[in-house]
């Protein structure tokens, strides 16, 4: 299968966070209980996440420039590398529609802190869509806060205004559900 060069990078971030940290993370430590032998439960750690809203700061900055856009529909895969009572680590990778209605691709690593049903973290993920980064691959850090209701979570992530990476701040909203309850 051939892939376009928007899509190389995106993949090869995915495959290093799916692969490297991966297996660096999820390796399990004395303290964790042992695994059932037979028990397919990896197959558990997968959530689906729907992207959905976003909500810009500088409304009238966007309009002008076109990048009002707040339906951003796309779908996306989240794997829980290793999971306790004190937080979790994931590795994800998706696509949807941006602010500037063209398909951003992202993949990444992240770690969030438990807080009963709120969860409080970040992921460093790469990005690429024609909208951010006059169109150019680049990493970023992505701070997100979840609340888990059980069989569905609802995520809220912030990304600030920073010079041609992302012309305008957002609040970005997405679902996700958890494959494996």
């Amino acid at each position: 299968m051939e892939f376009s060069a928007a899509w190389r990078q995106p993949l090869l971030a995915a495959a290093l966070a799916f692969g490297v940290v991966g297996t660096a993370v999820a390796e399990p430590s004395p303290a964790d209980p042992p695994r059932e032998l037979g028990k397919p439960d990896h197959f558990l750690n997968l959530n689906i996440h729907a992207y959905g809203f976003s909500y810009h700061t500088d409304r009238q900055g966007t309009r002008r420039t076109g990048l009002d856009n707040q339906l951003n529909l796309g779908l996306g895969l989240n794997y829980t590398l290793r999971e306790n009572e004190r937080g979790i680590s994931f590795a994800e990778a998706g696509f949807y529609r941006d602010s500037g209605s063209h398909v951003a691709k992202l993949a990444g690593v992240g770690y969030q802190y438990k807080y009963g049903s709120w969860r409080l973290g970040g992921a460093l993920v790469g990005i690429q869509s024609p909208t951010y980064n006059e169109g150019r691959f680049f990493i970023a850090p992505l701070p997100i806060l979840t609340y888990d209701f059980g069989p569905v979570q609802l995520n809220a992530i912030y990304v600030p205004n920073y010079g041609e990476y992302n012309k305008f701040a957002v609040f970005g909203f997405y679902f996700s559900m958890p494959l494996g309850k």
